[in-house]
């Protein structure tokens, strides 16, 4: 992978596979009601097929860059989507309205209560969605990176008409986005435009179609309320509201990606609810402490991001953790050493506090920011120091992580997790969301959609892999986004003497949009 010489699946080479892009709808889910100039656009240089295909035109050519101009000298009138009206606004009033409102009455004790709003986030992977599909009438190959190559298979077969065991499929290694891959929407997308030219097409998502027509992290919205009384905290409650997550992909086979297709409740809604109580837990003596999830579908299509629903959910937490901490007089260190629930908890913590010096002084505009997070069997805390001097280019400059596993089995894939999950957080606590109008997001490529670059990264990043605490090792791929969503925005909050509330924090639509 460092050298480039790592094969992926538009490197392959299959016999006869001609390039092909699909010219896609101007919102999510659109249909093709006619093309107008199809004759023109066969006749094009280099063209051999256009095809009508459920999700858009497809091109093949004798050339990617042959496709994508006929593919752009398209004139197709579309179908509307289910969400072609749907923008941001929207999305935040439906997510609020949906918001179970909380229980715990503050009476005549103090109250700490937030409510917070994060946007969509795209997958953005170096490598787009693609595929290379041969299929003939009497079987079928493809290739393709997939996460659930058996309900892949599995579908393919259906939808094709073919017995399974004429159906092959080759996993080939991924270019990131694993959770993005648990959906095999190109590997499907590529069989039927093979059987409907009746020749092997090698198909590629362009980084736009990649952007917009892609699976996203869904938008979220939180309310939570925390009472205390005399240092202690007596309930907190945290209400979710989440454009639905797409689990229709299943456990990897046909049966229950079946089983995720029936009505709301019963299916997808049943996945959901399992994943989010399985994996969201408050490490705190918080007293009653209540957490509920509320989906809330929408036509947008979304998959599985980085941690879930974790991310969102105990970043909030851990932004009203330190609004507590403040109610009460305490440091936000100390604060969450007295509340954590085990020796193990506090390890970690204690290890970032004093590898990253924490409560150093600091100048004007600049702070530090502590944040915890449990998952997986597995414990990490981080500290990060922030500069906001220049709010065109707020920056973490310093980051301090300590990881306990369990049992530690690759230390080295444990310091990339954990950097991973940090700049993750970084990007989407402070520039990197999807702006979504009438639709389809505004954002088209890398230079729109504000991902962390090199320059917006800390110059200082120590990962601390604490020595084995178990026999078994705990989980990390995971592990690394909630705490840094956290402590980035508890830094941002201190440094600035503002509270956040809306994600990313830095949310402005400073480009000209790709036409649609």
């Amino acid at each position: 992978m460092v050298t480039g010489a790592q094969r992926y699946t538009l490197d392959l080479d299959v016999p006869g596979a001609k390039p092909c892009v699909v010219r896609r709808p101007p919102t999510f889910g659109g249909t093709v009601r006619t093309v107008a100039n199809l004759a023109e656009v066969r006749a094009m240089p280099g063209v051999l097929h256009v095809v009508t295909v459920p999700t858009g035109v497809a091109v093949v050519a004798e050339t990617f860059g042959q496709a994508i101009t006929a593919k752009s000298a398209l004139r197709v009138t579309w179908g509307p989507g289910p969400a072609d009206q749907l923008s941001d606004a929207e999305v935040r009033t439906r997510l609020r309205a949906a918001t179970p409102p909380l229980l715990v009455p503050p009476l005549l004790t103090p109250y700490v209560d937030a409510e917070f709003d994060f946007a969509f986030v795209s997958h953005a992977p170096m490598e787009t969605n693609c595929a290379v599909a041969d299929v003939r009438d009497d079987r079928a190959e493809i290739w393709s990176g997939l996460k659930s190559p058996i309900v892949a298979r599995q579908t393919i077969a259906a939808e094709l008409g073919l017995p399974l065991d004429e159906v092959t499929v080759h996993v080939v290694q991924a270019g990131g986005s694993f959770g993005r891959r648990l959906f095999f929407d190109a590997a499907l997308e590529a069989a039927r435009i093979s059987r409907a030219c009746r020749r092997p097409v090698k198909l590629m998502w362009t980084r736009v179609d990649d952007t917009r027509h892609g699976r996203m992290r869904p938008a979220t919205h939180h309310r939570i309320r925390a009472t205390h009384l005399l240092g202690e905290v007596l309930s907190f409650e945290h209400r979710v509201a989440a454009a639905e997550t797409d689990f229709r992909h299943g456990l990897g086979e046909i049966i229950t990606a079946t089983a995720a297709h029936l009505p709301l409740g019963i299916g997808n809604a049943t996945l959901a609810q399992t994943l989010f109580h399985t994996t969201v837990k408050s490490p705190y003596h918080f007293g009653l402490t209540t957490q509920a999830l509320t989906e809330v579908p929408t036509g947008i299509p979304t998959a599985s991001w980085r941690s879930v629903y974790s991310a969102n959910t105990r970043g909030a937490e851990e932004i009203v953790v330190d609004e507590l901490a403040a109610a009460t007089g305490k440091d936000p260190y100390r604060f969450r050493r007295t509340f954590l629930k085990t020796d193990a908890q506090r390890a970690v913590l204690d290890k970032v506090a004093a590898e990253g010096n924490w409560g150093r002084t600091m100048e004007p505009g600049c702070a530090q920011g502590i944040a915890f997070h449990e998952e997986y069997k597995s414990r990490t805390a981080c500290l990060v120091e922030i500069d906001t001097r220049d709010p065109q280019r707020v920056r973490v400059t310093k980051a301090v992580i300590a990881v306990d596993v369990g049992l530690p089995v690759n230390p080295r894939g444990l310091e990339a997790q954990m950097i991973g999950g940090l700049t993750d957080a970084i990007s989407t606590t402070l520039r990197a969301g999807l702006h979504i109008d009438k639709g389809l997001p505004l954002e088209g490529s890398y230079s729109q959609f504000h991902w962390a670059q090199q320059r917006d990264t800390p110059r200082e990043v120590r990962v601390f892999v604490l020595p084995a605490t178990g026999t078994e090792p705990g989980g990390a791929g995971e592990l690394g986004v909630p705490a840094a969503v956290g402590a980035v925005a508890n830094a941002w909050a201190r440094a600035t003497g503002s509270k956040p509330r809306s994600f990313p924090l830095d949310f402005d639509v400073d480009f000209t949009p790709y036409p649609r």
